[in-house]
């Protein structure tokens, strides 16, 4: 048996080729989805202090998970720059299939950056 990671369990950010400087703290915002980034739902503070020091990857644990309903900037507070996440694609996906078994989940498909097609299970950022 085993966890098949999924849209449901969007509770941190991979952040790829930043310094721990620029990730110490990030705010997270709300938005409808499909709403060009108009009217915050949440919006979401979330200080770092313990990272992987020889790493040019980070995973940041958010207090609160993300969910394809909606859309989302992140902002590095220390750089000022901003990334919007959104345009969610998830599919129904067979999990731990077999004799008396056959599980599913939300499969992420891919989701945008800033624009840009992102086609991984976990979201992620890259500079």
């Amino acid at each position: 048996m085993m966890y098949c990671i999924g849209a449901d369990d969007m509770d941190n950010i991979h952040f790829n080729n930043f310094q721990n400087s620029e990730l110490d703290t990030i705010t997270i915002q709300r938005f409808p989805r499909n709403n060009n980034y108009v009217g915050v739902l949440e919006e979401v503070d979330v200080v770092t202090s313990v990272f992987s020091e020889e790493s040019n990857f980070q995973r940041i644990q958010l207090p609160v998970k993300m969910t394809a309903d909606y859309d989302y900037k992140v902002k590095l507070i220390s750089t000022g720059a901003v990334y919007t996440i959104s345009d969610f694609v998830t599919k129904k996906e067979d999990c731990n299939t077999g004799f008396m078994c056959n599980d599913s989940f939300n499969a992420l498909e891919s989701y945008m950056v800033n624009g840009n097609k992102m086609s991984t299970y976990q979201i992620a950022i890259s500079k």
